[in-house]
């Protein structure tokens, strides 16, 4: 499991800078934050100079810092853009006719790329309600801070929570299916070895979740990988990657390996071009298991 960080306290202390000063006080009060954390965080440091060395293969402390910088703005956008939904700009690439598709049921495989919350806007105007199959981490006092950043504005996000157990979660996404909704599944982590599948990433064998490939197997509906990716000060970019459709003339598993290796191939591409935005904050390449 991964440490979290942070709390509804801080995030508070964020926002006030960021209403009364914008982004230049945003960036103030997050200088000393993430300096503080640049150098009290070793074992992410070490999981970064591995992505890094793969990556780039360049890392050094001015390296380590943007990437954190990084997060922390996309993690404060994750909240402001809430609040402040006039000021936030979204670019839709590829999208495609999903949304007329959408009835028949689709899933979007997430990554932690740039702000995968930021998908909300662009579907919450058509209604569209999105179910996010993942494990609720966030601490209660974050809880409470979101609420009040979000206020009285719809939400179509919905957490499925794996904590409900196998069963109750399977029957939650069929039925989202059943109701042509969206089901969305992190791809590039995975809980347990069961879990997992090998693709080829960043020239080493590594194990991304194998669970939604298999899910859109089996219910014979549409994958799409989607990345939200910071531009600049209130704009994203975010771009959807229809994946082939699954060929029902290989077996089950070699037809889920190259959707995988698909996807694998994408979020290569995706952060080869903007590496200081992808938040895997753990050994990614050496680890067995990770949430």
């Amino acid at each position: 499991m991964i440490k979290q960080r942070g709390s509804g306290a801080g995030l508070y202390i964020v926002y006030l800078f960021f209403r009364f000063f914008g982004y230049p006080g945003l960036r103030f009060i997050l200088f000393f934050v993430v300096l503080y954390f640049s150098l009290t965080t070793p074992t992410i440091k070490r999981a970064l100079r591995e992505y890094y060395l793969l990556c780039t293969g360049e890392f050094n402390f001015r390296i380590y810092y943007r990437h954190l910088f990084s997060y922390a703005l996309v993690f404060a956008d994750r909240f402001l853009s809430k609040r402040f939904l006039e000021r936030y700009h979204v670019n839709a690439q590829n999208q495609g006719p999903f949304l007329r598709d959408a009835e028949k049921g689709i899933l979007f495989l997430f990554s932690h790329v740039g702000d995968w919350s930021i998908c909300e806007r662009l579907l919450s105007e058509k209604n569209i309600p999105v179910n996010i199959v993942m494990q609720e981490v966030i601490k209660e006092s974050i809880q409470g801070f979101g609420k009040f950043i979000q206020g009285k504005q719809h939400n179509t996000l919905r957490v499925i929570d794996l904590s409900e157990g196998s069963i109750a979660v399977a029957i939650r996404i069929a039925k989202a299916f059943q109701d042509g909704e969206i089901v969305a599944m992190m791809a590039d982590r995975f809980l347990t070895q069961q879990g997992g599948i090998p693709v080829a990433f960043l020239g080493k064998r590594v194990i991304i979740n194998k669970n939604p490939f298999e899910v859109a197997y089996n219910r014979k509906v549409p994958l799409i990988a989607l990345l939200s990716l910071r531009e600049s000060d209130y704009h994203y970019k975010v771009s959807y990657y229809w994946l082939t459709p699954y060929d029902r003339t290989l077996s089950k598993e070699e037809a889920i390996s190259n959707a995988a290796q698909e996807y694998a191939d994408i979020l290569e591409k995706a952060i080869k071009e903007h590496p200081d935005q992808w938040f895997n904050h753990y050994n990614f390449f050496n680890t067995v298991t990770a949430a």
